[in-house]
C-alpha cells in the first residue's frame, strides 16, 4: 500500500513525533512518504526517519498565498499516486486536489475547530476523550487510535530508594504554554512545598520551549524558587529516552489535554506520574498503580500529589506497582499497537475503495 503523510511543519510536537515513529514502523511493510509543506522543519527530526521513507520538503512560506506550492503538492501526489493521504493538521485538506486516495485526518487534541472535518473521509481521534469531544461539537464520529511510543527504547529506572540528602528530581516535559500545560500551577505547588513544608531537597526541571518561558521565569523569581527550578530548553527524543529515568517523578499539570504523550513516556521510563484528572491523562493512568491523578487548577492538590508520590519511595510496593503500570501501557500504547490500528484503518478503506 502507498501511504503519504502530510504536515505543514516538522518541529518538535506530539503530532510530529507520532508521525516519525509511525512512518518508521509503516515503512517496513508499505511504500511510505512524508510531505512537509512549509519551510518550518527540523533537519535533526527528519534525520530520525528510516531511509526507506521518502521525504519531500516543499518550503512554502507560512501564510503564503502563492499558488505554486499547492500546485507542486498536487503534482507530487499525482506522481506518487498514494492509496492513503494521512494529514495531521486540519487545514491540509484545503490544499489537496488529488482525488485518487482515501483521506485520513488524525485529531490530536480536544477543542480543534471542526470546519474542515467534512472534507476528510476518515477522522481518527488519539483518545476516547478526543472522540467524545468531536461527537459533542459536531455531527462527525472518529475511529479511536491511541498514540503509541517505542517503549522498549526508553531507559527504565530500577532503583526506588532515596539516599540521604539526595535531590528529589521532578520533571515536566511539554511546550511552555502555561495556559494549557499548567506549568504555573506546578511552580506554585513547588513553592508551597519548599516554603511551607521545608522540602528544600526538591529540584524541578522543565524540558521544552515556548512562549510562556519569560512568564514562568518571572514567576519562579517572584516566589523565591529560582534555585530549585531549571529550564532545560527543548531536547531531542534521544535525550528524553536516555535521561528521563534519572528523574524521580514526572508531573503533568495540564488544564486540558487530548492525550498526554509525556505521561506514557514517564511510565515507559519507570517513573511514578502525577497528572491532572482530565481527558487524556486520566484515560492513560486510571487503573495503573503507583501514580496519582489530582484536581485541575489546584495548587494544593498538585502539592499533595507530589508529597504522596515522594513518600512512596522507600516503599517496597513502588517498584512492583510501576512494573505493572509499564506492562499495562505496553499493551495499550506501544508504537506497534498504534501501527497495527492505523494499518487496519488504512486497509479497511483501501479494500472498500478497491471493490467500487
Amino acid at each position: 500500500m502507498k501511504i503519504v503523510h502530510c504536515l505543514f511543519t516538522m518541529r518538535t510536537g506530539g503530532a510530529q513525533l507520532l508521525t516519525i515513529d509511525l512512518l518508521n514502523e509503516l515503512c517496513m511493510t508499505h511504500d511510505v512518504s512524508l510531505i512537509v509543506v512549509n519551510d518550518h522543519y527540523s533537519e535533526s527530526m527528519l534525520e530520525k526517519l528510516n531511509k526507506n521513507v521518502a521525504v519531500y520538503c516543499l518550503n512554502r512560506r507560512e501564510g503564503s498565498r502563492n499558488p505554486l506550492p499547492m500546485l507542486r503538492l498536487n503534482l507530487l501526489l499525482n506522481r506518487i499516486r498514494p492509496d492513503v493521504i494521512h494529514c495531521h493538521e486540519r487545514k491540509m485538506i484545503r490544499l489537496i486536489k488529488y482525488r485518487g486516495a482515501h483521506t485520513v485526518y488524525t485529531v490530536h487534541d480536544v477543542n480543534i475547530p471542526t470546519d474542515t472535518f467534512h472534507q476528510y473521509q476518515t477522522l481518527v481521534a488519539i483518545s476516547d476523550a478526543v472522540a467524545n469531544d468531536i461527537q459533542t461539537r459536531s455531527a462527525f464520529s472518529a475511529v479511536v487510535v491511541p498514540n503509541g511510543i517505542p517503549i522498549h527504547q526508553f531507559k527504565c529506572r530500577s532503583q526506588y530508594t532515596l539516599r540521604h540528602n539526595e535531590p528529589i528530581r521532578l520533571v515536566q516535559i511539554s511546550r511552555l504554554i502555561h495556559e494549557k500545560k499548567g506549568q504555573d500551577i506546578l511552580i506554585l505547588a513547588l513553592a508551597k512545598l519548599i516554603h511551607e513544608q521545608g522540602m528544600h531537597q526538591l529540584q524541578l526541571d522543565f524540558v521544552g520551549d515556548g512562549e510562556s518561558l519569560d512568564h514562568l521565569k518571572s514567576l519562579t523569581k517572584l516566589l523565591g524558587v529560582e534555585p530549585y527550578v531549571r529550564f532545560q530548553g527543548e531536547k531531542d527524543r534521544n535525550w528524553i529516552k536516555e535521561r528521563l529515568a534519572s528523574y524521580h517523578i514526572l508531573v503533568q499539570p495540564s488544564r486540558y489535554e487530548g492525550f498526554g504523550l509525556t505521561v506514557v513516556e514517564g511510565l515507559a521510563a519507570g517513573l511514578p506520574v502525577a497528572a491532572t484528572d482530565i481527558e487524556g491523562p486520566a484515560e492513560i493512568l486510571r487503573g495503573l498503580p503507583g501514580n496519582i491523578l489530582f484536581s485541575r487548577n489546584s495548587v494544593e492538590a498538585c502539592a499533595e500529589a507530589l508529597q504522596r508520590l515522594i513518600a512512596t519511595y522507600d516503599n517496597d510496593h513502588l517498584a512492583s506497582d510501576l512494573r505493572i503500570a509499564k506492562k499495562g501501557i505496553t499493551q495499550r500504547f506501544s508504537i506497534q499497537a498504534m501501527t497495527k490500528a492505523y494499518e487496519a484503518v488504512y486497509q479497511n478503506h483501501h479494500e472498500s475503495v478497491s471493490l467500487v
